[in-house]
């Protein structure tokens, strides 16, 4: 005796699953709360790892000169110079994004006219010293810009 295999079994209708489950609505809400708790862990584990992801990503010479609107010769110059910090990779240039936005608020200026704490009298933005006038009796105030009159 032989079996052939059946080449189009007759389509026998599945029937649907059905269950009913019958719970008491503070199990209910304990299975909605316990739920929510691990889809909000699970996100912000996805979260942290993107963001350690974008903290460590490398840049391109085009990108950190779009990032500070420059040309790329300007990137290459300080490169070469070791100003900006940098690595290379192989013959690629490479720069850490978080790298670069700790280097670029190194280089803020100070506001203007904000009084420089080094040499008294010199404000930062200011190119002159403040002259002060210095008598034989004192030293002249804003309450008293004469002294010894």
């Amino acid at each position: 005796m032989t079996l052939t295999p059946i080449e189009n079994p007759p389509a026998a209708p599945i029937p649907p699953l059905r269950a009913e489950i019958l719970l008491a609505p503070e199990t209910v809400i304990a299975l909605a709360q316990e739920i929510a708790r691990l889809i909000i862990g699970f996100l912000q584990r996805l979260l942290q790892e993107a963001q350690a992801t974008q903290e460590r990503a490398l840049l391109t010479p085009e990108e950190v000169a779009q990032y500070f609107q420059v040309n790329r010769q300007w990137v290459y110059e300080r490169t070469s110079k070791n100003e900006i910090p940098h690595m290379k990779i192989g013959k690629y240039l490479r720069f850490e994004q978080q790298t670069i936005k700790r280097w670029a608020g190194g280089m803020a200026v100070p506001e203007a006219n904000q009084p420089c704490g080094i040499i008294p009298g010199l404000q930062i933005g200011s190119n002159r010293l403040r002259r002060r006038r210095i008598t034989s009796r004192g030293r002249a105030t804003a309450e008293n810009p004469s002294p010894g009159q």
